[in-house]
């Protein structure tokens, strides 16, 4: 039997396998010093934090990356001397092996692409290190370590796509060859075998769906450094508690998710919590407290983003709204609360004085609703503020409802649909209100959304939908039936086209738009508005 050597292995997959392990490891590692800090006592933390660098220091010697297992070996000294008790686990110290894991990402990133040599920022970060412990001058580089079991595969979130596409395109040739078994009359056998077809593709989606169910605990703990770093930079204290963390959602919703939460978090911190001294005056604990908690509720997932800061400050609120030509004495406290969603609500000028949630978001409210979710806000001064966020578990799928206007087809997402009703008498108008059972309903005809003719007196019906705001109904000539359908994105050119949120192939190969019930519900606002006014 030949001896086997290192240059037998695939170099690329070693490295692959290294990349994957490396991100594991040091976000493991950069978790485990923010509760160190809270815990310094604990030695099974330092104990995990060592072993994490140590793997780390033993997978680069083997790839031969030397300034990484430098770099490693010098943060395992200092954690040795802490594990020993000569180095002491206080928060300047756990500051600098935060720095020192930035090192380590920042290198490795650049030794995978030929290039890890240490800057001199960093050396000086390394010599910082060494000097709060007895480094040594040599040290037998460590074989890595044997790999355990795998019993999962990472998988890029392309071919997920990718998948999840050709699944659609399999439901749409699906649904043709059913519709031709059906119309050609064919034998009982084939029909059966037509249906469990349908059973099949059905099953392969779901299966896909689930593959893209992820927990969320993973994507939201790198928001405990961001807490921590941000409060510093503020002379503040604060920690973040995530509850919920096994709730599984679409690693999409999660992708789309990050940027409004790191949102919030940043006003929560820099305006929302008070000054250490003015928190301890308050009765409050020193340390500000973010609370992160995801739960699955009415076939969704809700994430709330709680604080214990100051609240909103509603006179400044009241005070930008009157600004803006609104009277803030005709809205409820939850209205004046969701004024700081407005894009023309700015309290950057105050930024001292009030919490600031007013400052940019809008924009976190427009990545909400892009995912088809709400956003709710509750606040109580001097306690706290809480943001309520509402999606749907996935952004790919969704159970729609399929409505005709003239040749065209659309789907209205069915969780917004309250009913469907017969076009009344009274609402023979192009825009305005019709009566529902003695109660007032905006509406507005797709027809004059989309520029097509006015209708030519045939039966129009009613599908009365809901948002988080609102109520209106929209006009429709027929009404199809409900389904499941992959929700594709629009393209560039197609994106600045009011009342539509996406597409999606239909059983026939059709393409259907799938309806914005937000912007829709505000258009039939808007039409009743203009027609009250006109008959005034």
């Amino acid at each position: 039997m030949s001896e086997f050597s290192f240059d037998d292995i695939d170099r690329q997959q070693l490295i692959d396998a290294f990349i994957g392990e490396t991100d594991e490891i040091l976000d493991q590692v950069e978790q485990t010093l923010l509760l160190l800090e809270q815990t310094p006592e604990d030695d099974d933390l330092l104990h995990d934090i060592f072993r994490g660098v140590h793997t780390l220091k033993g997978n680069a010697a083997c790839l031969q990356f030397d300034d990484l297992t430098r770099a490693s070996h010098v943060i395992e000294e200092l954690l040795d001397g802490m594990r020993e008790g000569r180095v002491e686990a206080n928060v300047a110290r756990i500051s600098q092996l935060l720095e020192a894991v930035d090192v380590l990402r920042d290198v490795a990133v650049r030794s995978v692409n030929g290039n890890g040599t240490l800057t001199e920022s960093q050396d000086a970060t390394l010599l910082r290190l060494a000097s709060g412990a007895i480094a040594t001058d040599s040290y037998a580089q460590q074989p890595a370590r044997s790999s355990r079991s795998a019993r999962t595969l990472r998988v890029g979130i392309e071919k997920l796509d990718r998948m999840l596409d050709l699944a659609g395109e399999i439901a749409t040739v699906r649904g043709n060859v059913r519709q031709l078994a059906e119309d050609s009359g064919s034998d009982e056998k084939l029909l059966d075998t037509v249906r469990e077809l349908d059973r099949l593709s059905f099953d392969l989606q779901e299966a896909i769906m689930n593959v893209r169910l992820v927990p969320v605990g993973p994507s939201l703990r790198h928001f405990h450094r961001v807490v921590r770093d941000l409060a510093a930079s503020q002379g503040k204290r604060a920690m973040l508690i995530l509850e919920g963390e096994d709730v599984e959602v679409d690693t999409t919703v999660l992708e789309q998710l990050k940027d409004p939460i790191t949102h919030m978090i940043r006003n929560a911190v820099d305006h929302g919590f008070e000054s250490t001294d003015m928190r301890l005056a308050r009765g409050k604990n020193a340390i500000g407290t973010i609370r992160i908690t995801a739960l699955h509720q009415s076939g969704g997932i809700v994430f709330k983003i709680a604080d214990d800061g100051a609240g909103l400050n509603e006179a400044v609120i009241a005070e930008r709204t009157r600004a803006l030509g609104i009277d803030p004495d005709r809205l409820s406290r939850q209205e004046l609360w969701h004024m700081t969603l407005r894009p023309g609500l700015s309290t950057a000028s105050e930024v001292s004085d009030i919490s600031g949630r007013g400052v940019g978001m809008d924009i976190v409210r427009r990545n909400v609703e892009s995912m088809r979710g709400t956003l709710n806000i509750e606040s109580q001064p001097g306690t706290g503020t809480t943001i309520d966020i509402r999606l749907p578990l996935t952004v790919a799928v969704i159970d729609g409802f399929a409505v005709g206007v003239c040749d065209e087809t659309y789907v209205i997402p069915i969780d917004t649909i309250v009913e469907c009703t017969e076009m009344t008498a009274d609402g023979d108008r192009e825009v305005g209100v019709i009566n529902l059972r003695g109660e007032p309903l905006p509406f507005v005809r797709l027809r004059s959304i989309f520029g097509f003719d006015a209708a030519d007196g045939a039966r129009e019906n009613v599908v009365v939908v809901e948002h988080q705001h609102g109520r209106a109904g929209i006009v429709v000539d027929r009404l199809f039936g409900s389904s499941q359908v992959v929700m594709k994105p629009l393209g560039r050119f197609l994106k600045q086209v009011p009342g539509v949120a996406g597409s999606s192939i239909l059983g026939n190969g059709r393409v259907a738009l799938i309806l914005d019930i937000q912007e829709v519900i505000r258009r039939a606002a808007e039409s009743a508005a203009v027609n009250r006014r006109s008959e005034s």
